[in-house]
C-alpha cells in the first residue's frame, strides 16, 4: 500500500498547511511522486498549489464512495485532490461506526502511480481529521515553538493515541518546529522540552522566513518561488530528514536533488536545529 502521511496539529497557525504544501512539493523535487489530499475545508492547500476549489467533487466523492478527484498541477510530480467550503458540510452528512473510515475506502478505489500521499488536515478532531489518521501510516505534527504549541502537542499526542485502538499502524514519525528564531533563549527552551517528548523525532527546524508567508500567495510552494531562500532550504532539509524517518534510511543529499541543480550544504544542514548559535547571552531575546 502506498505510504500515507498526514500532516496534523489540533492548533491552528502552526505552519501545518505551509509544512504539508512544501513537503509535498519537495518530494517531488526529489523525483517521488506525490498525491496532496486537501481535507481542510478552508482549502488552503489546495490554494497553495494554485488550484481554486469549492470542494463539491471531493464531498461527492466521499458521499458515494467512489475514488477521490485528482486534478494536476504545476508543481512537478504533485497531483492534488482538491477541497472548499462545501466540505464543511460533512460533519452532517457522515454519522455512525464506519464514518471514519471513508477516505481510506476511496483512496483505495483512486487510480495513481504515487509514491507518497500526503493529507492536510484542519485543526480538529472532526469527521476530516479521523478519516486522514484512519487512513495514515505516518503523522507529522508541526508545532510553533512557543510555550502554546508545545500544549498543542501534548494534545495532538493524546489523540493520536485514541485513535491507535482503530488503526494501530498509525504513529508520530516527526514533530517538525516551525517559526522557530534561534537566537531567541525560548526556543532553545522549547526544543529541549520537545526532545525530551519526542527523542529522535523532532526535526531540524523551519525558520521564520518571508518567502514561506508569499508563497501562498502565488499559488507555489516556496522552492518554485523562491527557489534559494532559507524558506526552500530549511524545507528540502526537513523532506530529506522525513523521508529518512518513514522509510528507515536516506539517499544521500547531493544524490536526491542531483536531477533538479540543487546543491547541499551540510555544513549548513547539520546546524539547523541541534547547535545552539555562539552568542552572547544579551543576543538572546
Amino acid at each position: 500500500m502506498k505510504r500515507v502521511v498526514s500532516v496534523v496539529n489540533l492548533k491552528g497557525g502552526v505552519g501545518k498547511t505551509t509544512t504539508a504544501v512544501n513537503l509535498a512539493a519537495c518530494w517531488g523535487e526529489m523525483g517521488k511522486k506525490v498525491l496532496l489530499v486537501d481535507m481542510d475545508p478552508q482549502g488552503s492547500a489546495s490554494m497553495s498549489v494554485g488550484i481554486m476549489n469549492e470542494g463539491g467533487e471531493l464531498l461527492d466523492a466521499l458521499q458515494s464512495k467512489t475514488a477521490l478527484p485528482v486534478v494536476s498541477t504545476e508543481v512537478p510530480n504533485l497531483d492534488l485532490v482538491p477541497s472548499g467550503m462545501a466540505m464543511a458540510t460533512a460533519n452532517q452528512w457522515f454519522t455512525g461506526d464506519n464514518a471514519n473510515e471513508i477516505l481510506f475506502h476511496c483512496l483505495g478505489l483512486t487510480r495513481g502511480d504515487w509514491d507518497l500521499v500526503v493529507i492536510d488536515c484542519p485543526p480538529s478532531l472532526g469527521f476530516h481529521t479521523m478519516n486522514a489518521l484512519m487512513t495514515s501510516q505516518h503523522v507529522i505534527v508541526p508545532v510553533e515553538a512557543s510555550p502554546l504549541g508545545l500544549n498543542g502537542l501534548k494534545q495532538m499526542a493524546v489523540a493520536i493515541e485514541a485513535v491507535k485502538p482503530l488503526n494501530p499502524e498509525v504513529k508520530i514519525d516527526a514533530v517538525i518546529p516551525c517559526r522557530a528564531h534561534r537566537r531567541r533563549r525560548i526556543h532553545w527552551e522549547i526544543m529541549d522540552n520537545l526532545k525530551e517528548m519526542f527523542p529522535g523525532k523532532v526535526s531540524p527546524i523551519i525558520r521564520e522566513n518571508v518567502a514561506l508567508t508569499e508563497a501562498p500567495g502565488k499559488g507555489k510552494p516556496v522552492i518554485m518561488t523562491a527557489r534559494v531562500s532559507k524558506g526552500a532550504d530549511d524545507y528540502r532539509l526537513v523532506t530529506m530528514w522525513v523521508d529518512e524517518q518513514i522509510n528507515g534510511k536516506a539517499e544521500p543529499a547531493a544524490e536526491q536533488f542531483a536531477s533538479v541543480g540543487v546543491q547541499s550544504n551540510p555544513a549548513t544542514d547539520i546546524n539547523y536545529s541541534y547547535q545552539k548559535p555562539s552568542v552572547n547571552d544579551n543576543d538572546l531575546v
